[in-house]
């Protein structure tokens, strides 16, 4: 930023206190029995103050897991919220396509097809709605993409209410407690370890433990094995004499 004020050193205060209490979470995968891609697709409208362009938002959810995420500027400026809500559709279309490709590649078919959410009822008519209106022909390409995978049945379209949407926390600030409530959803919760290199140091401290305790216990064989030796060995000398001096005493 050329020019920076107060007003950003205090957001950024505020996003490095938010990394500094947060450095224990982390993105958790559960184990699922349906393997399914399940989309969230959203976006603000001229969220930019400076080049008005909106913001795109969308997570991928493979199962119960979240795979694949982004927010990001969009390229243009969009003259309504229900063509910004479309370059989102699009962009998350591209990647649920992406994604299919990739499982199928590594042996994984998907059963039935994606399902993508959008909060904008507009722009899930433009995706089902063979009619193409004028004041939508500049996004003509973003159009016939998704109208294609839809028609085609390899994309579901599906609406969901703003208050359920993931992707929103992916598109502007939330209220906190809409915030955490997105959070959990998307997986990410606390672990008891504060980063992967420090759980790969746990375990190899614990397995150093373990094959140092191995080394004392077979250290400890060893000495109870030498000593039993020993006694026999003690034994069978005492045995050995006792016979011997019998045999003096007899003749």
């Amino acid at each position: 930023m050329q020019n920076p004020t107060l007003a950003h050193l205090r957001h950024v205060k505020r996003i490095l206190r938010y990394i500094k209490g947060t450095l224990h979470y982390g993105l958790r995968f559960y184990s699922c029995n349906t393997l399914s891609l399940t989309g969230f697709c959203d976006a603000d409208w001229a969220g930019c103050p400076t080049i008005r362009r909106s913001t795109t938002g969308y997570c991928i959810f493979l199962g119960e897991n979240c795979i694949s995420w982004s927010s990001k500027k969009q390229p243009t400026v969009s003259r309504s919220t229900a063509e910004a809500e479309y370059r989102a559709l699009a962009s998350t279309t591209a990647e649920i396509v992406w994604l299919t490709y990739l499982l199928r590649d590594i042996g994984i078919p998907l059963l039935s097809p994606p399902q993508l959410f959008s909060d904008n009822i507009s722009a899930l008519h433009m995706s089902i709605n063979p009619v193409f209106h004028a004041r939508t022909k500049h996004i003509e390409l973003d159009y016939h993409f998704v109208r294609e995978k839809v028609a085609i049945g390899t994309l579901v379209t599906r609406y969901m209410p703003s208050t359920e949407q993931l992707a929103d926390i992916l598109t502007k600030p939330l209220p906190r407690p809409k915030f955490q409530f997105f959070r959990f959803k998307l997986g990410v919760a606390a672990s008891p370890h504060s980063s992967l290199r420090g759980s790969i140091e746990k375990s190899q401290q614990l397995e150093l433990s373990k094959h140092e305790s191995r080394e004392k216990n077979s250290s400890a064989d060893m000495e109870t094995i030498s000593r039993n030796q020993a006694q026999q060995l003690w034994k069978q000398s005492e045995e050995g004499r006792d016979k011997s001096y019998s045999k003096a005493t007899v003749k």
